[in-house]
Protein backbone atom coordinates (compact mmCIF):
# COMPACT_ATOMS: atom_id res chain seq x y z
CA UNK A 1 0.00 0.00 0.00
CA UNK A 2 1.32 3.74 -0.97
CA UNK A 3 2.24 6.09 1.17
CA UNK A 4 3.26 9.81 1.09
CA UNK A 5 6.31 11.42 3.10
CA UNK A 6 7.26 14.61 3.38
CA UNK A 7 10.24 15.86 2.70
CA UNK A 8 12.74 18.88 3.54
CA UNK A 9 16.05 19.89 3.48
CA UNK A 10 18.13 21.10 6.99
CA UNK A 11 16.55 24.75 6.60
CA UNK A 12 13.26 23.85 5.34
CA UNK A 13 13.71 25.99 2.29
CA UNK A 14 13.48 23.22 -0.22
CA UNK A 15 10.77 21.01 0.51
CA UNK A 16 8.36 18.23 -1.43
CA UNK A 17 7.23 14.62 -1.29
CA UNK A 18 8.12 11.00 -2.00
CA UNK A 19 5.55 8.43 -2.73
CA UNK A 20 6.33 5.10 -0.61
CA UNK A 21 5.16 2.15 -2.94
CA UNK A 22 6.62 -0.90 -1.62
CA UNK A 23 6.90 -2.94 -4.23
CA UNK A 24 8.98 -0.66 -6.45
CA UNK A 25 11.26 0.56 -3.58
CA UNK A 26 14.46 -0.25 -1.93
CA UNK A 27 15.76 1.10 1.57
CA UNK A 28 19.47 0.98 1.50
CA UNK A 29 22.36 1.24 4.24
CA UNK A 30 25.51 2.44 1.80
CA UNK A 31 29.29 2.88 3.29
CA UNK A 32 30.58 3.65 -0.05
CA UNK A 33 33.69 5.82 0.11
CA UNK A 34 31.87 8.11 -2.67
CA UNK A 35 29.11 8.84 -0.44
CA UNK A 36 31.76 9.51 2.49
CA UNK A 37 33.30 11.95 -0.44
CA UNK A 38 29.90 13.27 -0.89
CA UNK A 39 29.35 14.48 2.34
CA UNK A 40 32.62 16.09 2.79
CA UNK A 41 32.19 18.11 -0.48
CA UNK A 42 29.04 19.41 1.12
CA UNK A 43 30.91 20.17 4.09
CA UNK A 44 28.19 18.46 6.66
CA UNK A 45 29.50 14.97 7.18
CA UNK A 46 28.05 14.94 10.88
CA UNK A 47 24.69 15.33 9.78
CA UNK A 48 24.50 13.33 7.14
CA UNK A 49 26.09 10.10 7.81
CA UNK A 50 26.35 7.58 10.42
CA UNK A 51 28.85 6.31 13.01
CA UNK A 52 30.44 3.93 10.60
CA UNK A 53 30.69 6.59 7.81
CA UNK A 54 27.30 5.05 6.24
CA UNK A 55 24.59 6.48 4.10
CA UNK A 56 20.65 5.74 4.41
CA UNK A 57 19.09 5.90 1.14
CA UNK A 58 15.87 4.94 -0.48
CA UNK A 59 16.07 3.63 -4.00
CA UNK A 60 12.57 4.04 -6.11
CA UNK A 61 11.51 5.95 -9.32
CA UNK A 62 11.65 9.71 -10.37
CA UNK A 63 7.74 10.05 -11.15
CA UNK A 64 7.70 9.07 -6.89
CA UNK A 65 9.55 12.38 -5.91
CA UNK A 66 8.36 15.77 -6.29
CA UNK A 67 9.57 19.12 -5.17
CA UNK A 68 7.29 21.48 -4.05
CA UNK A 69 9.11 24.14 -3.11
CA UNK A 70 12.96 25.65 -3.07
CA UNK A 71 13.68 24.54 -6.66
CA UNK A 72 15.88 27.24 -7.19
CA UNK A 73 18.20 25.68 -4.50
CA UNK A 74 18.14 22.68 -6.60
CA UNK A 75 22.00 22.09 -7.22
CA UNK A 76 23.80 19.02 -8.48
CA UNK A 77 27.92 17.77 -8.01
CA UNK A 78 29.46 14.81 -9.71
CA UNK A 79 32.60 13.30 -7.91
CA UNK A 80 34.32 11.34 -10.94
CA UNK A 81 33.78 11.47 -14.80
CA UNK A 82 30.69 9.28 -15.77
CA UNK A 83 29.78 9.24 -12.15
CA UNK A 84 26.18 9.07 -10.93
CA UNK A 85 24.64 13.03 -10.17
CA UNK A 86 24.52 13.75 -6.77
CA UNK A 87 21.77 16.39 -5.86
CA UNK A 88 21.49 18.64 -2.77
CA UNK A 89 20.12 21.60 -1.24
CA UNK A 90 22.39 24.66 -2.13
CA UNK A 91 20.68 26.55 0.93
CA UNK A 92 21.75 24.38 3.55
CA UNK A 93 23.87 21.44 1.68
CA UNK A 94 21.49 18.72 2.23
CA UNK A 95 21.74 15.74 0.40
CA UNK A 96 18.18 15.19 -1.65
CA UNK A 97 18.79 12.47 -3.86
CA UNK A 98 21.33 10.34 -6.49
CA UNK A 99 20.63 9.71 -10.34
CA UNK A 100 21.67 8.75 -13.05
CA UNK A 101 23.47 10.70 -16.00
CA UNK A 102 20.79 10.24 -18.11
CA UNK A 103 16.99 11.36 -17.68
CA UNK A 104 15.93 8.30 -19.33
CA UNK A 105 16.94 5.95 -16.52
CA UNK A 106 14.12 5.57 -13.72
CA UNK A 107 15.84 5.54 -10.92
CA UNK A 108 16.45 8.04 -7.61
CA UNK A 109 18.26 7.58 -3.69
CA UNK A 110 16.52 9.46 -1.86
CA UNK A 111 18.06 10.33 0.98
CA UNK A 112 16.57 9.11 4.15
CA UNK A 113 17.86 12.37 5.82
CA UNK A 114 15.25 15.08 3.90
CA UNK A 115 12.32 12.60 5.24
CA UNK A 116 9.96 13.84 8.09
CA UNK A 117 8.95 11.61 10.35
CA UNK A 118 8.46 11.27 14.16
CA UNK A 119 10.59 8.33 15.12
CA UNK A 120 12.16 5.45 14.09
CA UNK A 121 9.17 3.45 14.49
CA UNK A 122 7.15 5.49 12.01
CA UNK A 123 10.26 5.58 9.72
CA UNK A 124 9.91 1.87 10.09
CA UNK A 125 6.60 1.63 9.08
CA UNK A 126 6.76 3.57 5.63
CA UNK A 127 10.34 2.71 4.37
CA UNK A 128 9.74 -0.54 5.53
CA UNK A 129 13.71 -2.78 6.68
CA UNK A 130 16.84 -1.72 5.07
CA UNK A 131 17.34 -4.69 2.48
CA UNK A 132 20.39 -4.14 1.82
CA UNK A 133 23.96 -3.05 3.53
CA UNK A 134 26.93 -2.77 1.32
CA UNK A 135 30.18 -1.52 0.97
CA UNK A 136 31.09 -2.56 4.37
CA UNK A 137 34.72 -2.64 3.96
CA UNK A 138 34.65 1.51 3.28
CA UNK A 139 33.35 1.72 7.11
CA UNK A 140 34.76 3.59 9.40
CA UNK A 141 35.93 2.75 13.15
CA UNK A 142 37.95 -0.25 13.86
CA UNK A 143 35.84 -2.85 12.32
CA UNK A 144 33.40 -3.12 9.61
CA UNK A 145 29.99 -3.79 11.36
CA UNK A 146 28.73 -7.44 11.21
CA UNK A 147 25.52 -7.09 9.00
CA UNK A 148 26.86 -5.45 5.85
CA UNK A 149 28.69 -6.80 2.87
CA UNK A 150 32.38 -6.09 1.93
CA UNK A 151 31.28 -4.77 -1.67
CA UNK A 152 28.09 -4.58 -3.56
CA UNK A 153 26.76 -8.54 -3.81
CA UNK A 154 26.10 -10.00 -6.44
CA UNK A 155 23.18 -11.57 -5.77
CA UNK A 156 21.34 -8.28 -5.72
CA UNK A 157 21.67 -7.52 -8.95
CA UNK A 158 18.96 -9.46 -10.52
CA UNK A 159 16.41 -7.49 -8.51
CA UNK A 160 17.76 -4.31 -9.36
CA UNK A 161 17.58 -5.21 -12.91
CA UNK A 162 14.51 -6.36 -12.70
CA UNK A 163 13.56 -2.91 -11.00
CA UNK A 164 15.31 -0.74 -14.04
CA UNK A 165 13.51 -2.95 -16.11
CA UNK A 166 9.84 -2.76 -14.72
CA UNK A 167 10.02 1.27 -14.57
CA UNK A 168 11.44 1.30 -17.95
CA UNK A 169 8.44 -0.13 -19.16
CA UNK A 170 5.78 1.88 -16.58
CA UNK A 171 7.31 5.13 -18.08
CA UNK A 172 8.39 5.87 -14.12
CA UNK A 173 11.61 7.75 -14.97
CA UNK A 174 9.50 10.94 -15.65
CA UNK A 175 8.32 13.56 -14.62
CA UNK A 176 11.57 13.71 -12.58
CA UNK A 177 12.36 16.84 -10.35
CA UNK A 178 16.14 17.19 -11.23
CA UNK A 179 15.08 16.88 -15.37
CA UNK A 180 13.51 19.19 -17.93
CA UNK A 181 13.48 18.41 -21.34
CA UNK A 182 15.95 15.57 -20.93
CA UNK A 183 18.74 18.11 -19.29
CA UNK A 184 19.62 18.71 -15.47
CA UNK A 185 17.58 21.56 -13.89
CA UNK A 186 21.09 23.04 -12.48
CA UNK A 187 24.85 23.07 -13.71
CA UNK A 188 26.69 19.85 -12.48
CA UNK A 189 29.34 20.32 -10.67
CA UNK A 190 32.96 18.62 -11.26
CA UNK A 191 34.22 17.46 -7.76
CA UNK A 192 37.42 16.21 -7.95
CA UNK A 193 36.90 15.37 -11.74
Amino acid sequence: MASTVELKCFCGQLRGSLQVVPSSSFHVHCLCCDCQKYAEVLGNKERILDEHGGSELFQTYPAFLKITQGHEHISCVQLEPKGIYRWYASCCNAPLANTMGKASVPFVGVSVKLMQFAGEDEKRRALGPICLKAFGKYAVGEAMPVDVHPRFPVSFMPRILWFMLKGALSGKAKPSPFFADGRPVAKVLRAGV
